[in-house]
């Protein structure tokens, strides 16, 4: 394994094992690097946002030289790790925090989401969708994540996102119905506290199923190449989608 920068003691990303923390970075790298593939992109420009402190960061930098490779997020501390450690260039997402008004639209070969619309509501999901998309050049692909099928598995056996039983009833019964759920996270829930603490109460759980991302997509005269159920760390389905 590569000798990496130590992880962050504000990534909420890492829960105790190294092991799983830089195999999940890697195998996001590796969808990334396929989307480079779809996207027949030579010497491609990568986008990677949210970043927060380089979980997968630190995977990419090794695929790609740092001057083609930007990363973003609304938490200022994570990006500057990233760029300190990394030698990537940063940007700090400002507001309104989901329309990404600094970074220039048809600038991205191919583009990383990785859980981010898992944590917003539909309205804001739709937001980010089209804005996100706006900066990927025509052609271009990205990846992108959601709470979709293997996630509503793992919901129904337990509460695994710490959001008390009538939230995840609601969660299961939106995602049943085809519905987008969303619900905030409790008060003294532990999972991403930090990141939370950071950006406020606009951050919770959403429930995607692909009947939305299906619907998003038309919408914004998007592709889907493919869908990979449960593809990330067997938990989040993830999604390669041409602009």
């Amino acid at each position: 394994m590569p000798q990496f920068p130590p992880i962050h003691p504000d990534d909420d990303m890492f829960h105790g094992s190294p092991e799983h923390y830089y195999s999940v970075g890697k195998q996001m790298t590796d969808f990334v690097v396929r989307a480079v593939s779809l996207a027949k992109a030579d010497d491609a420009r990568v986008l990677e946002l949210p970043c927060g402190y380089g979980r997968v960061t630190r995977h990419l930098r090794l695929c790609f030289a740092p001057d083609r490779l930007d990363v973003a997020d609304i938490m200022k501390p994570a990006v500057d790790f990233c760029v300190t450690e990394f030698g990537v260039t940063g940007h700090h997402v400002r507001e309104p925090v989901y329309e990404f008004l600094g970074l220039k639209d048809d600038s991205y070969d191919v583009a990383a989401m990785g859980s981010l619309i898992t944590h917003l509501s539909n309205n804001n999901s739709r937001t980010v969708m089209r804005k996100f998309f706006a900066k990927l050049r025509a052609g271009g692909v990205a990846v992108v994540t959601t709470h979709g099928e293997k996630s509503r598995e793992i919901l129904g056996a337990s509460d695994c996102y710490q959001v008390g039983e009538e939230a995840r009833q609601h969660l299961l019964s939106a995602y049943d119905a085809g519905e987008y759920g969303f619900v905030n996270y409790r008060v003294d829930h532990s999972l991403e506290a930090k990141t939370v603490d950071y950006i406020g109460d606009s951050y919770g759980i959403a429930m995607i199923p692909k009947t939305w991302v299906i619907d998003v997509c038309r919408e914004n005269g998007l592709t889907i190449l493919d869908h990979i159920p449960g593809g990330w760390d067997g938990h989040q389905d993830v999604f390669f989608i041409r602009r």
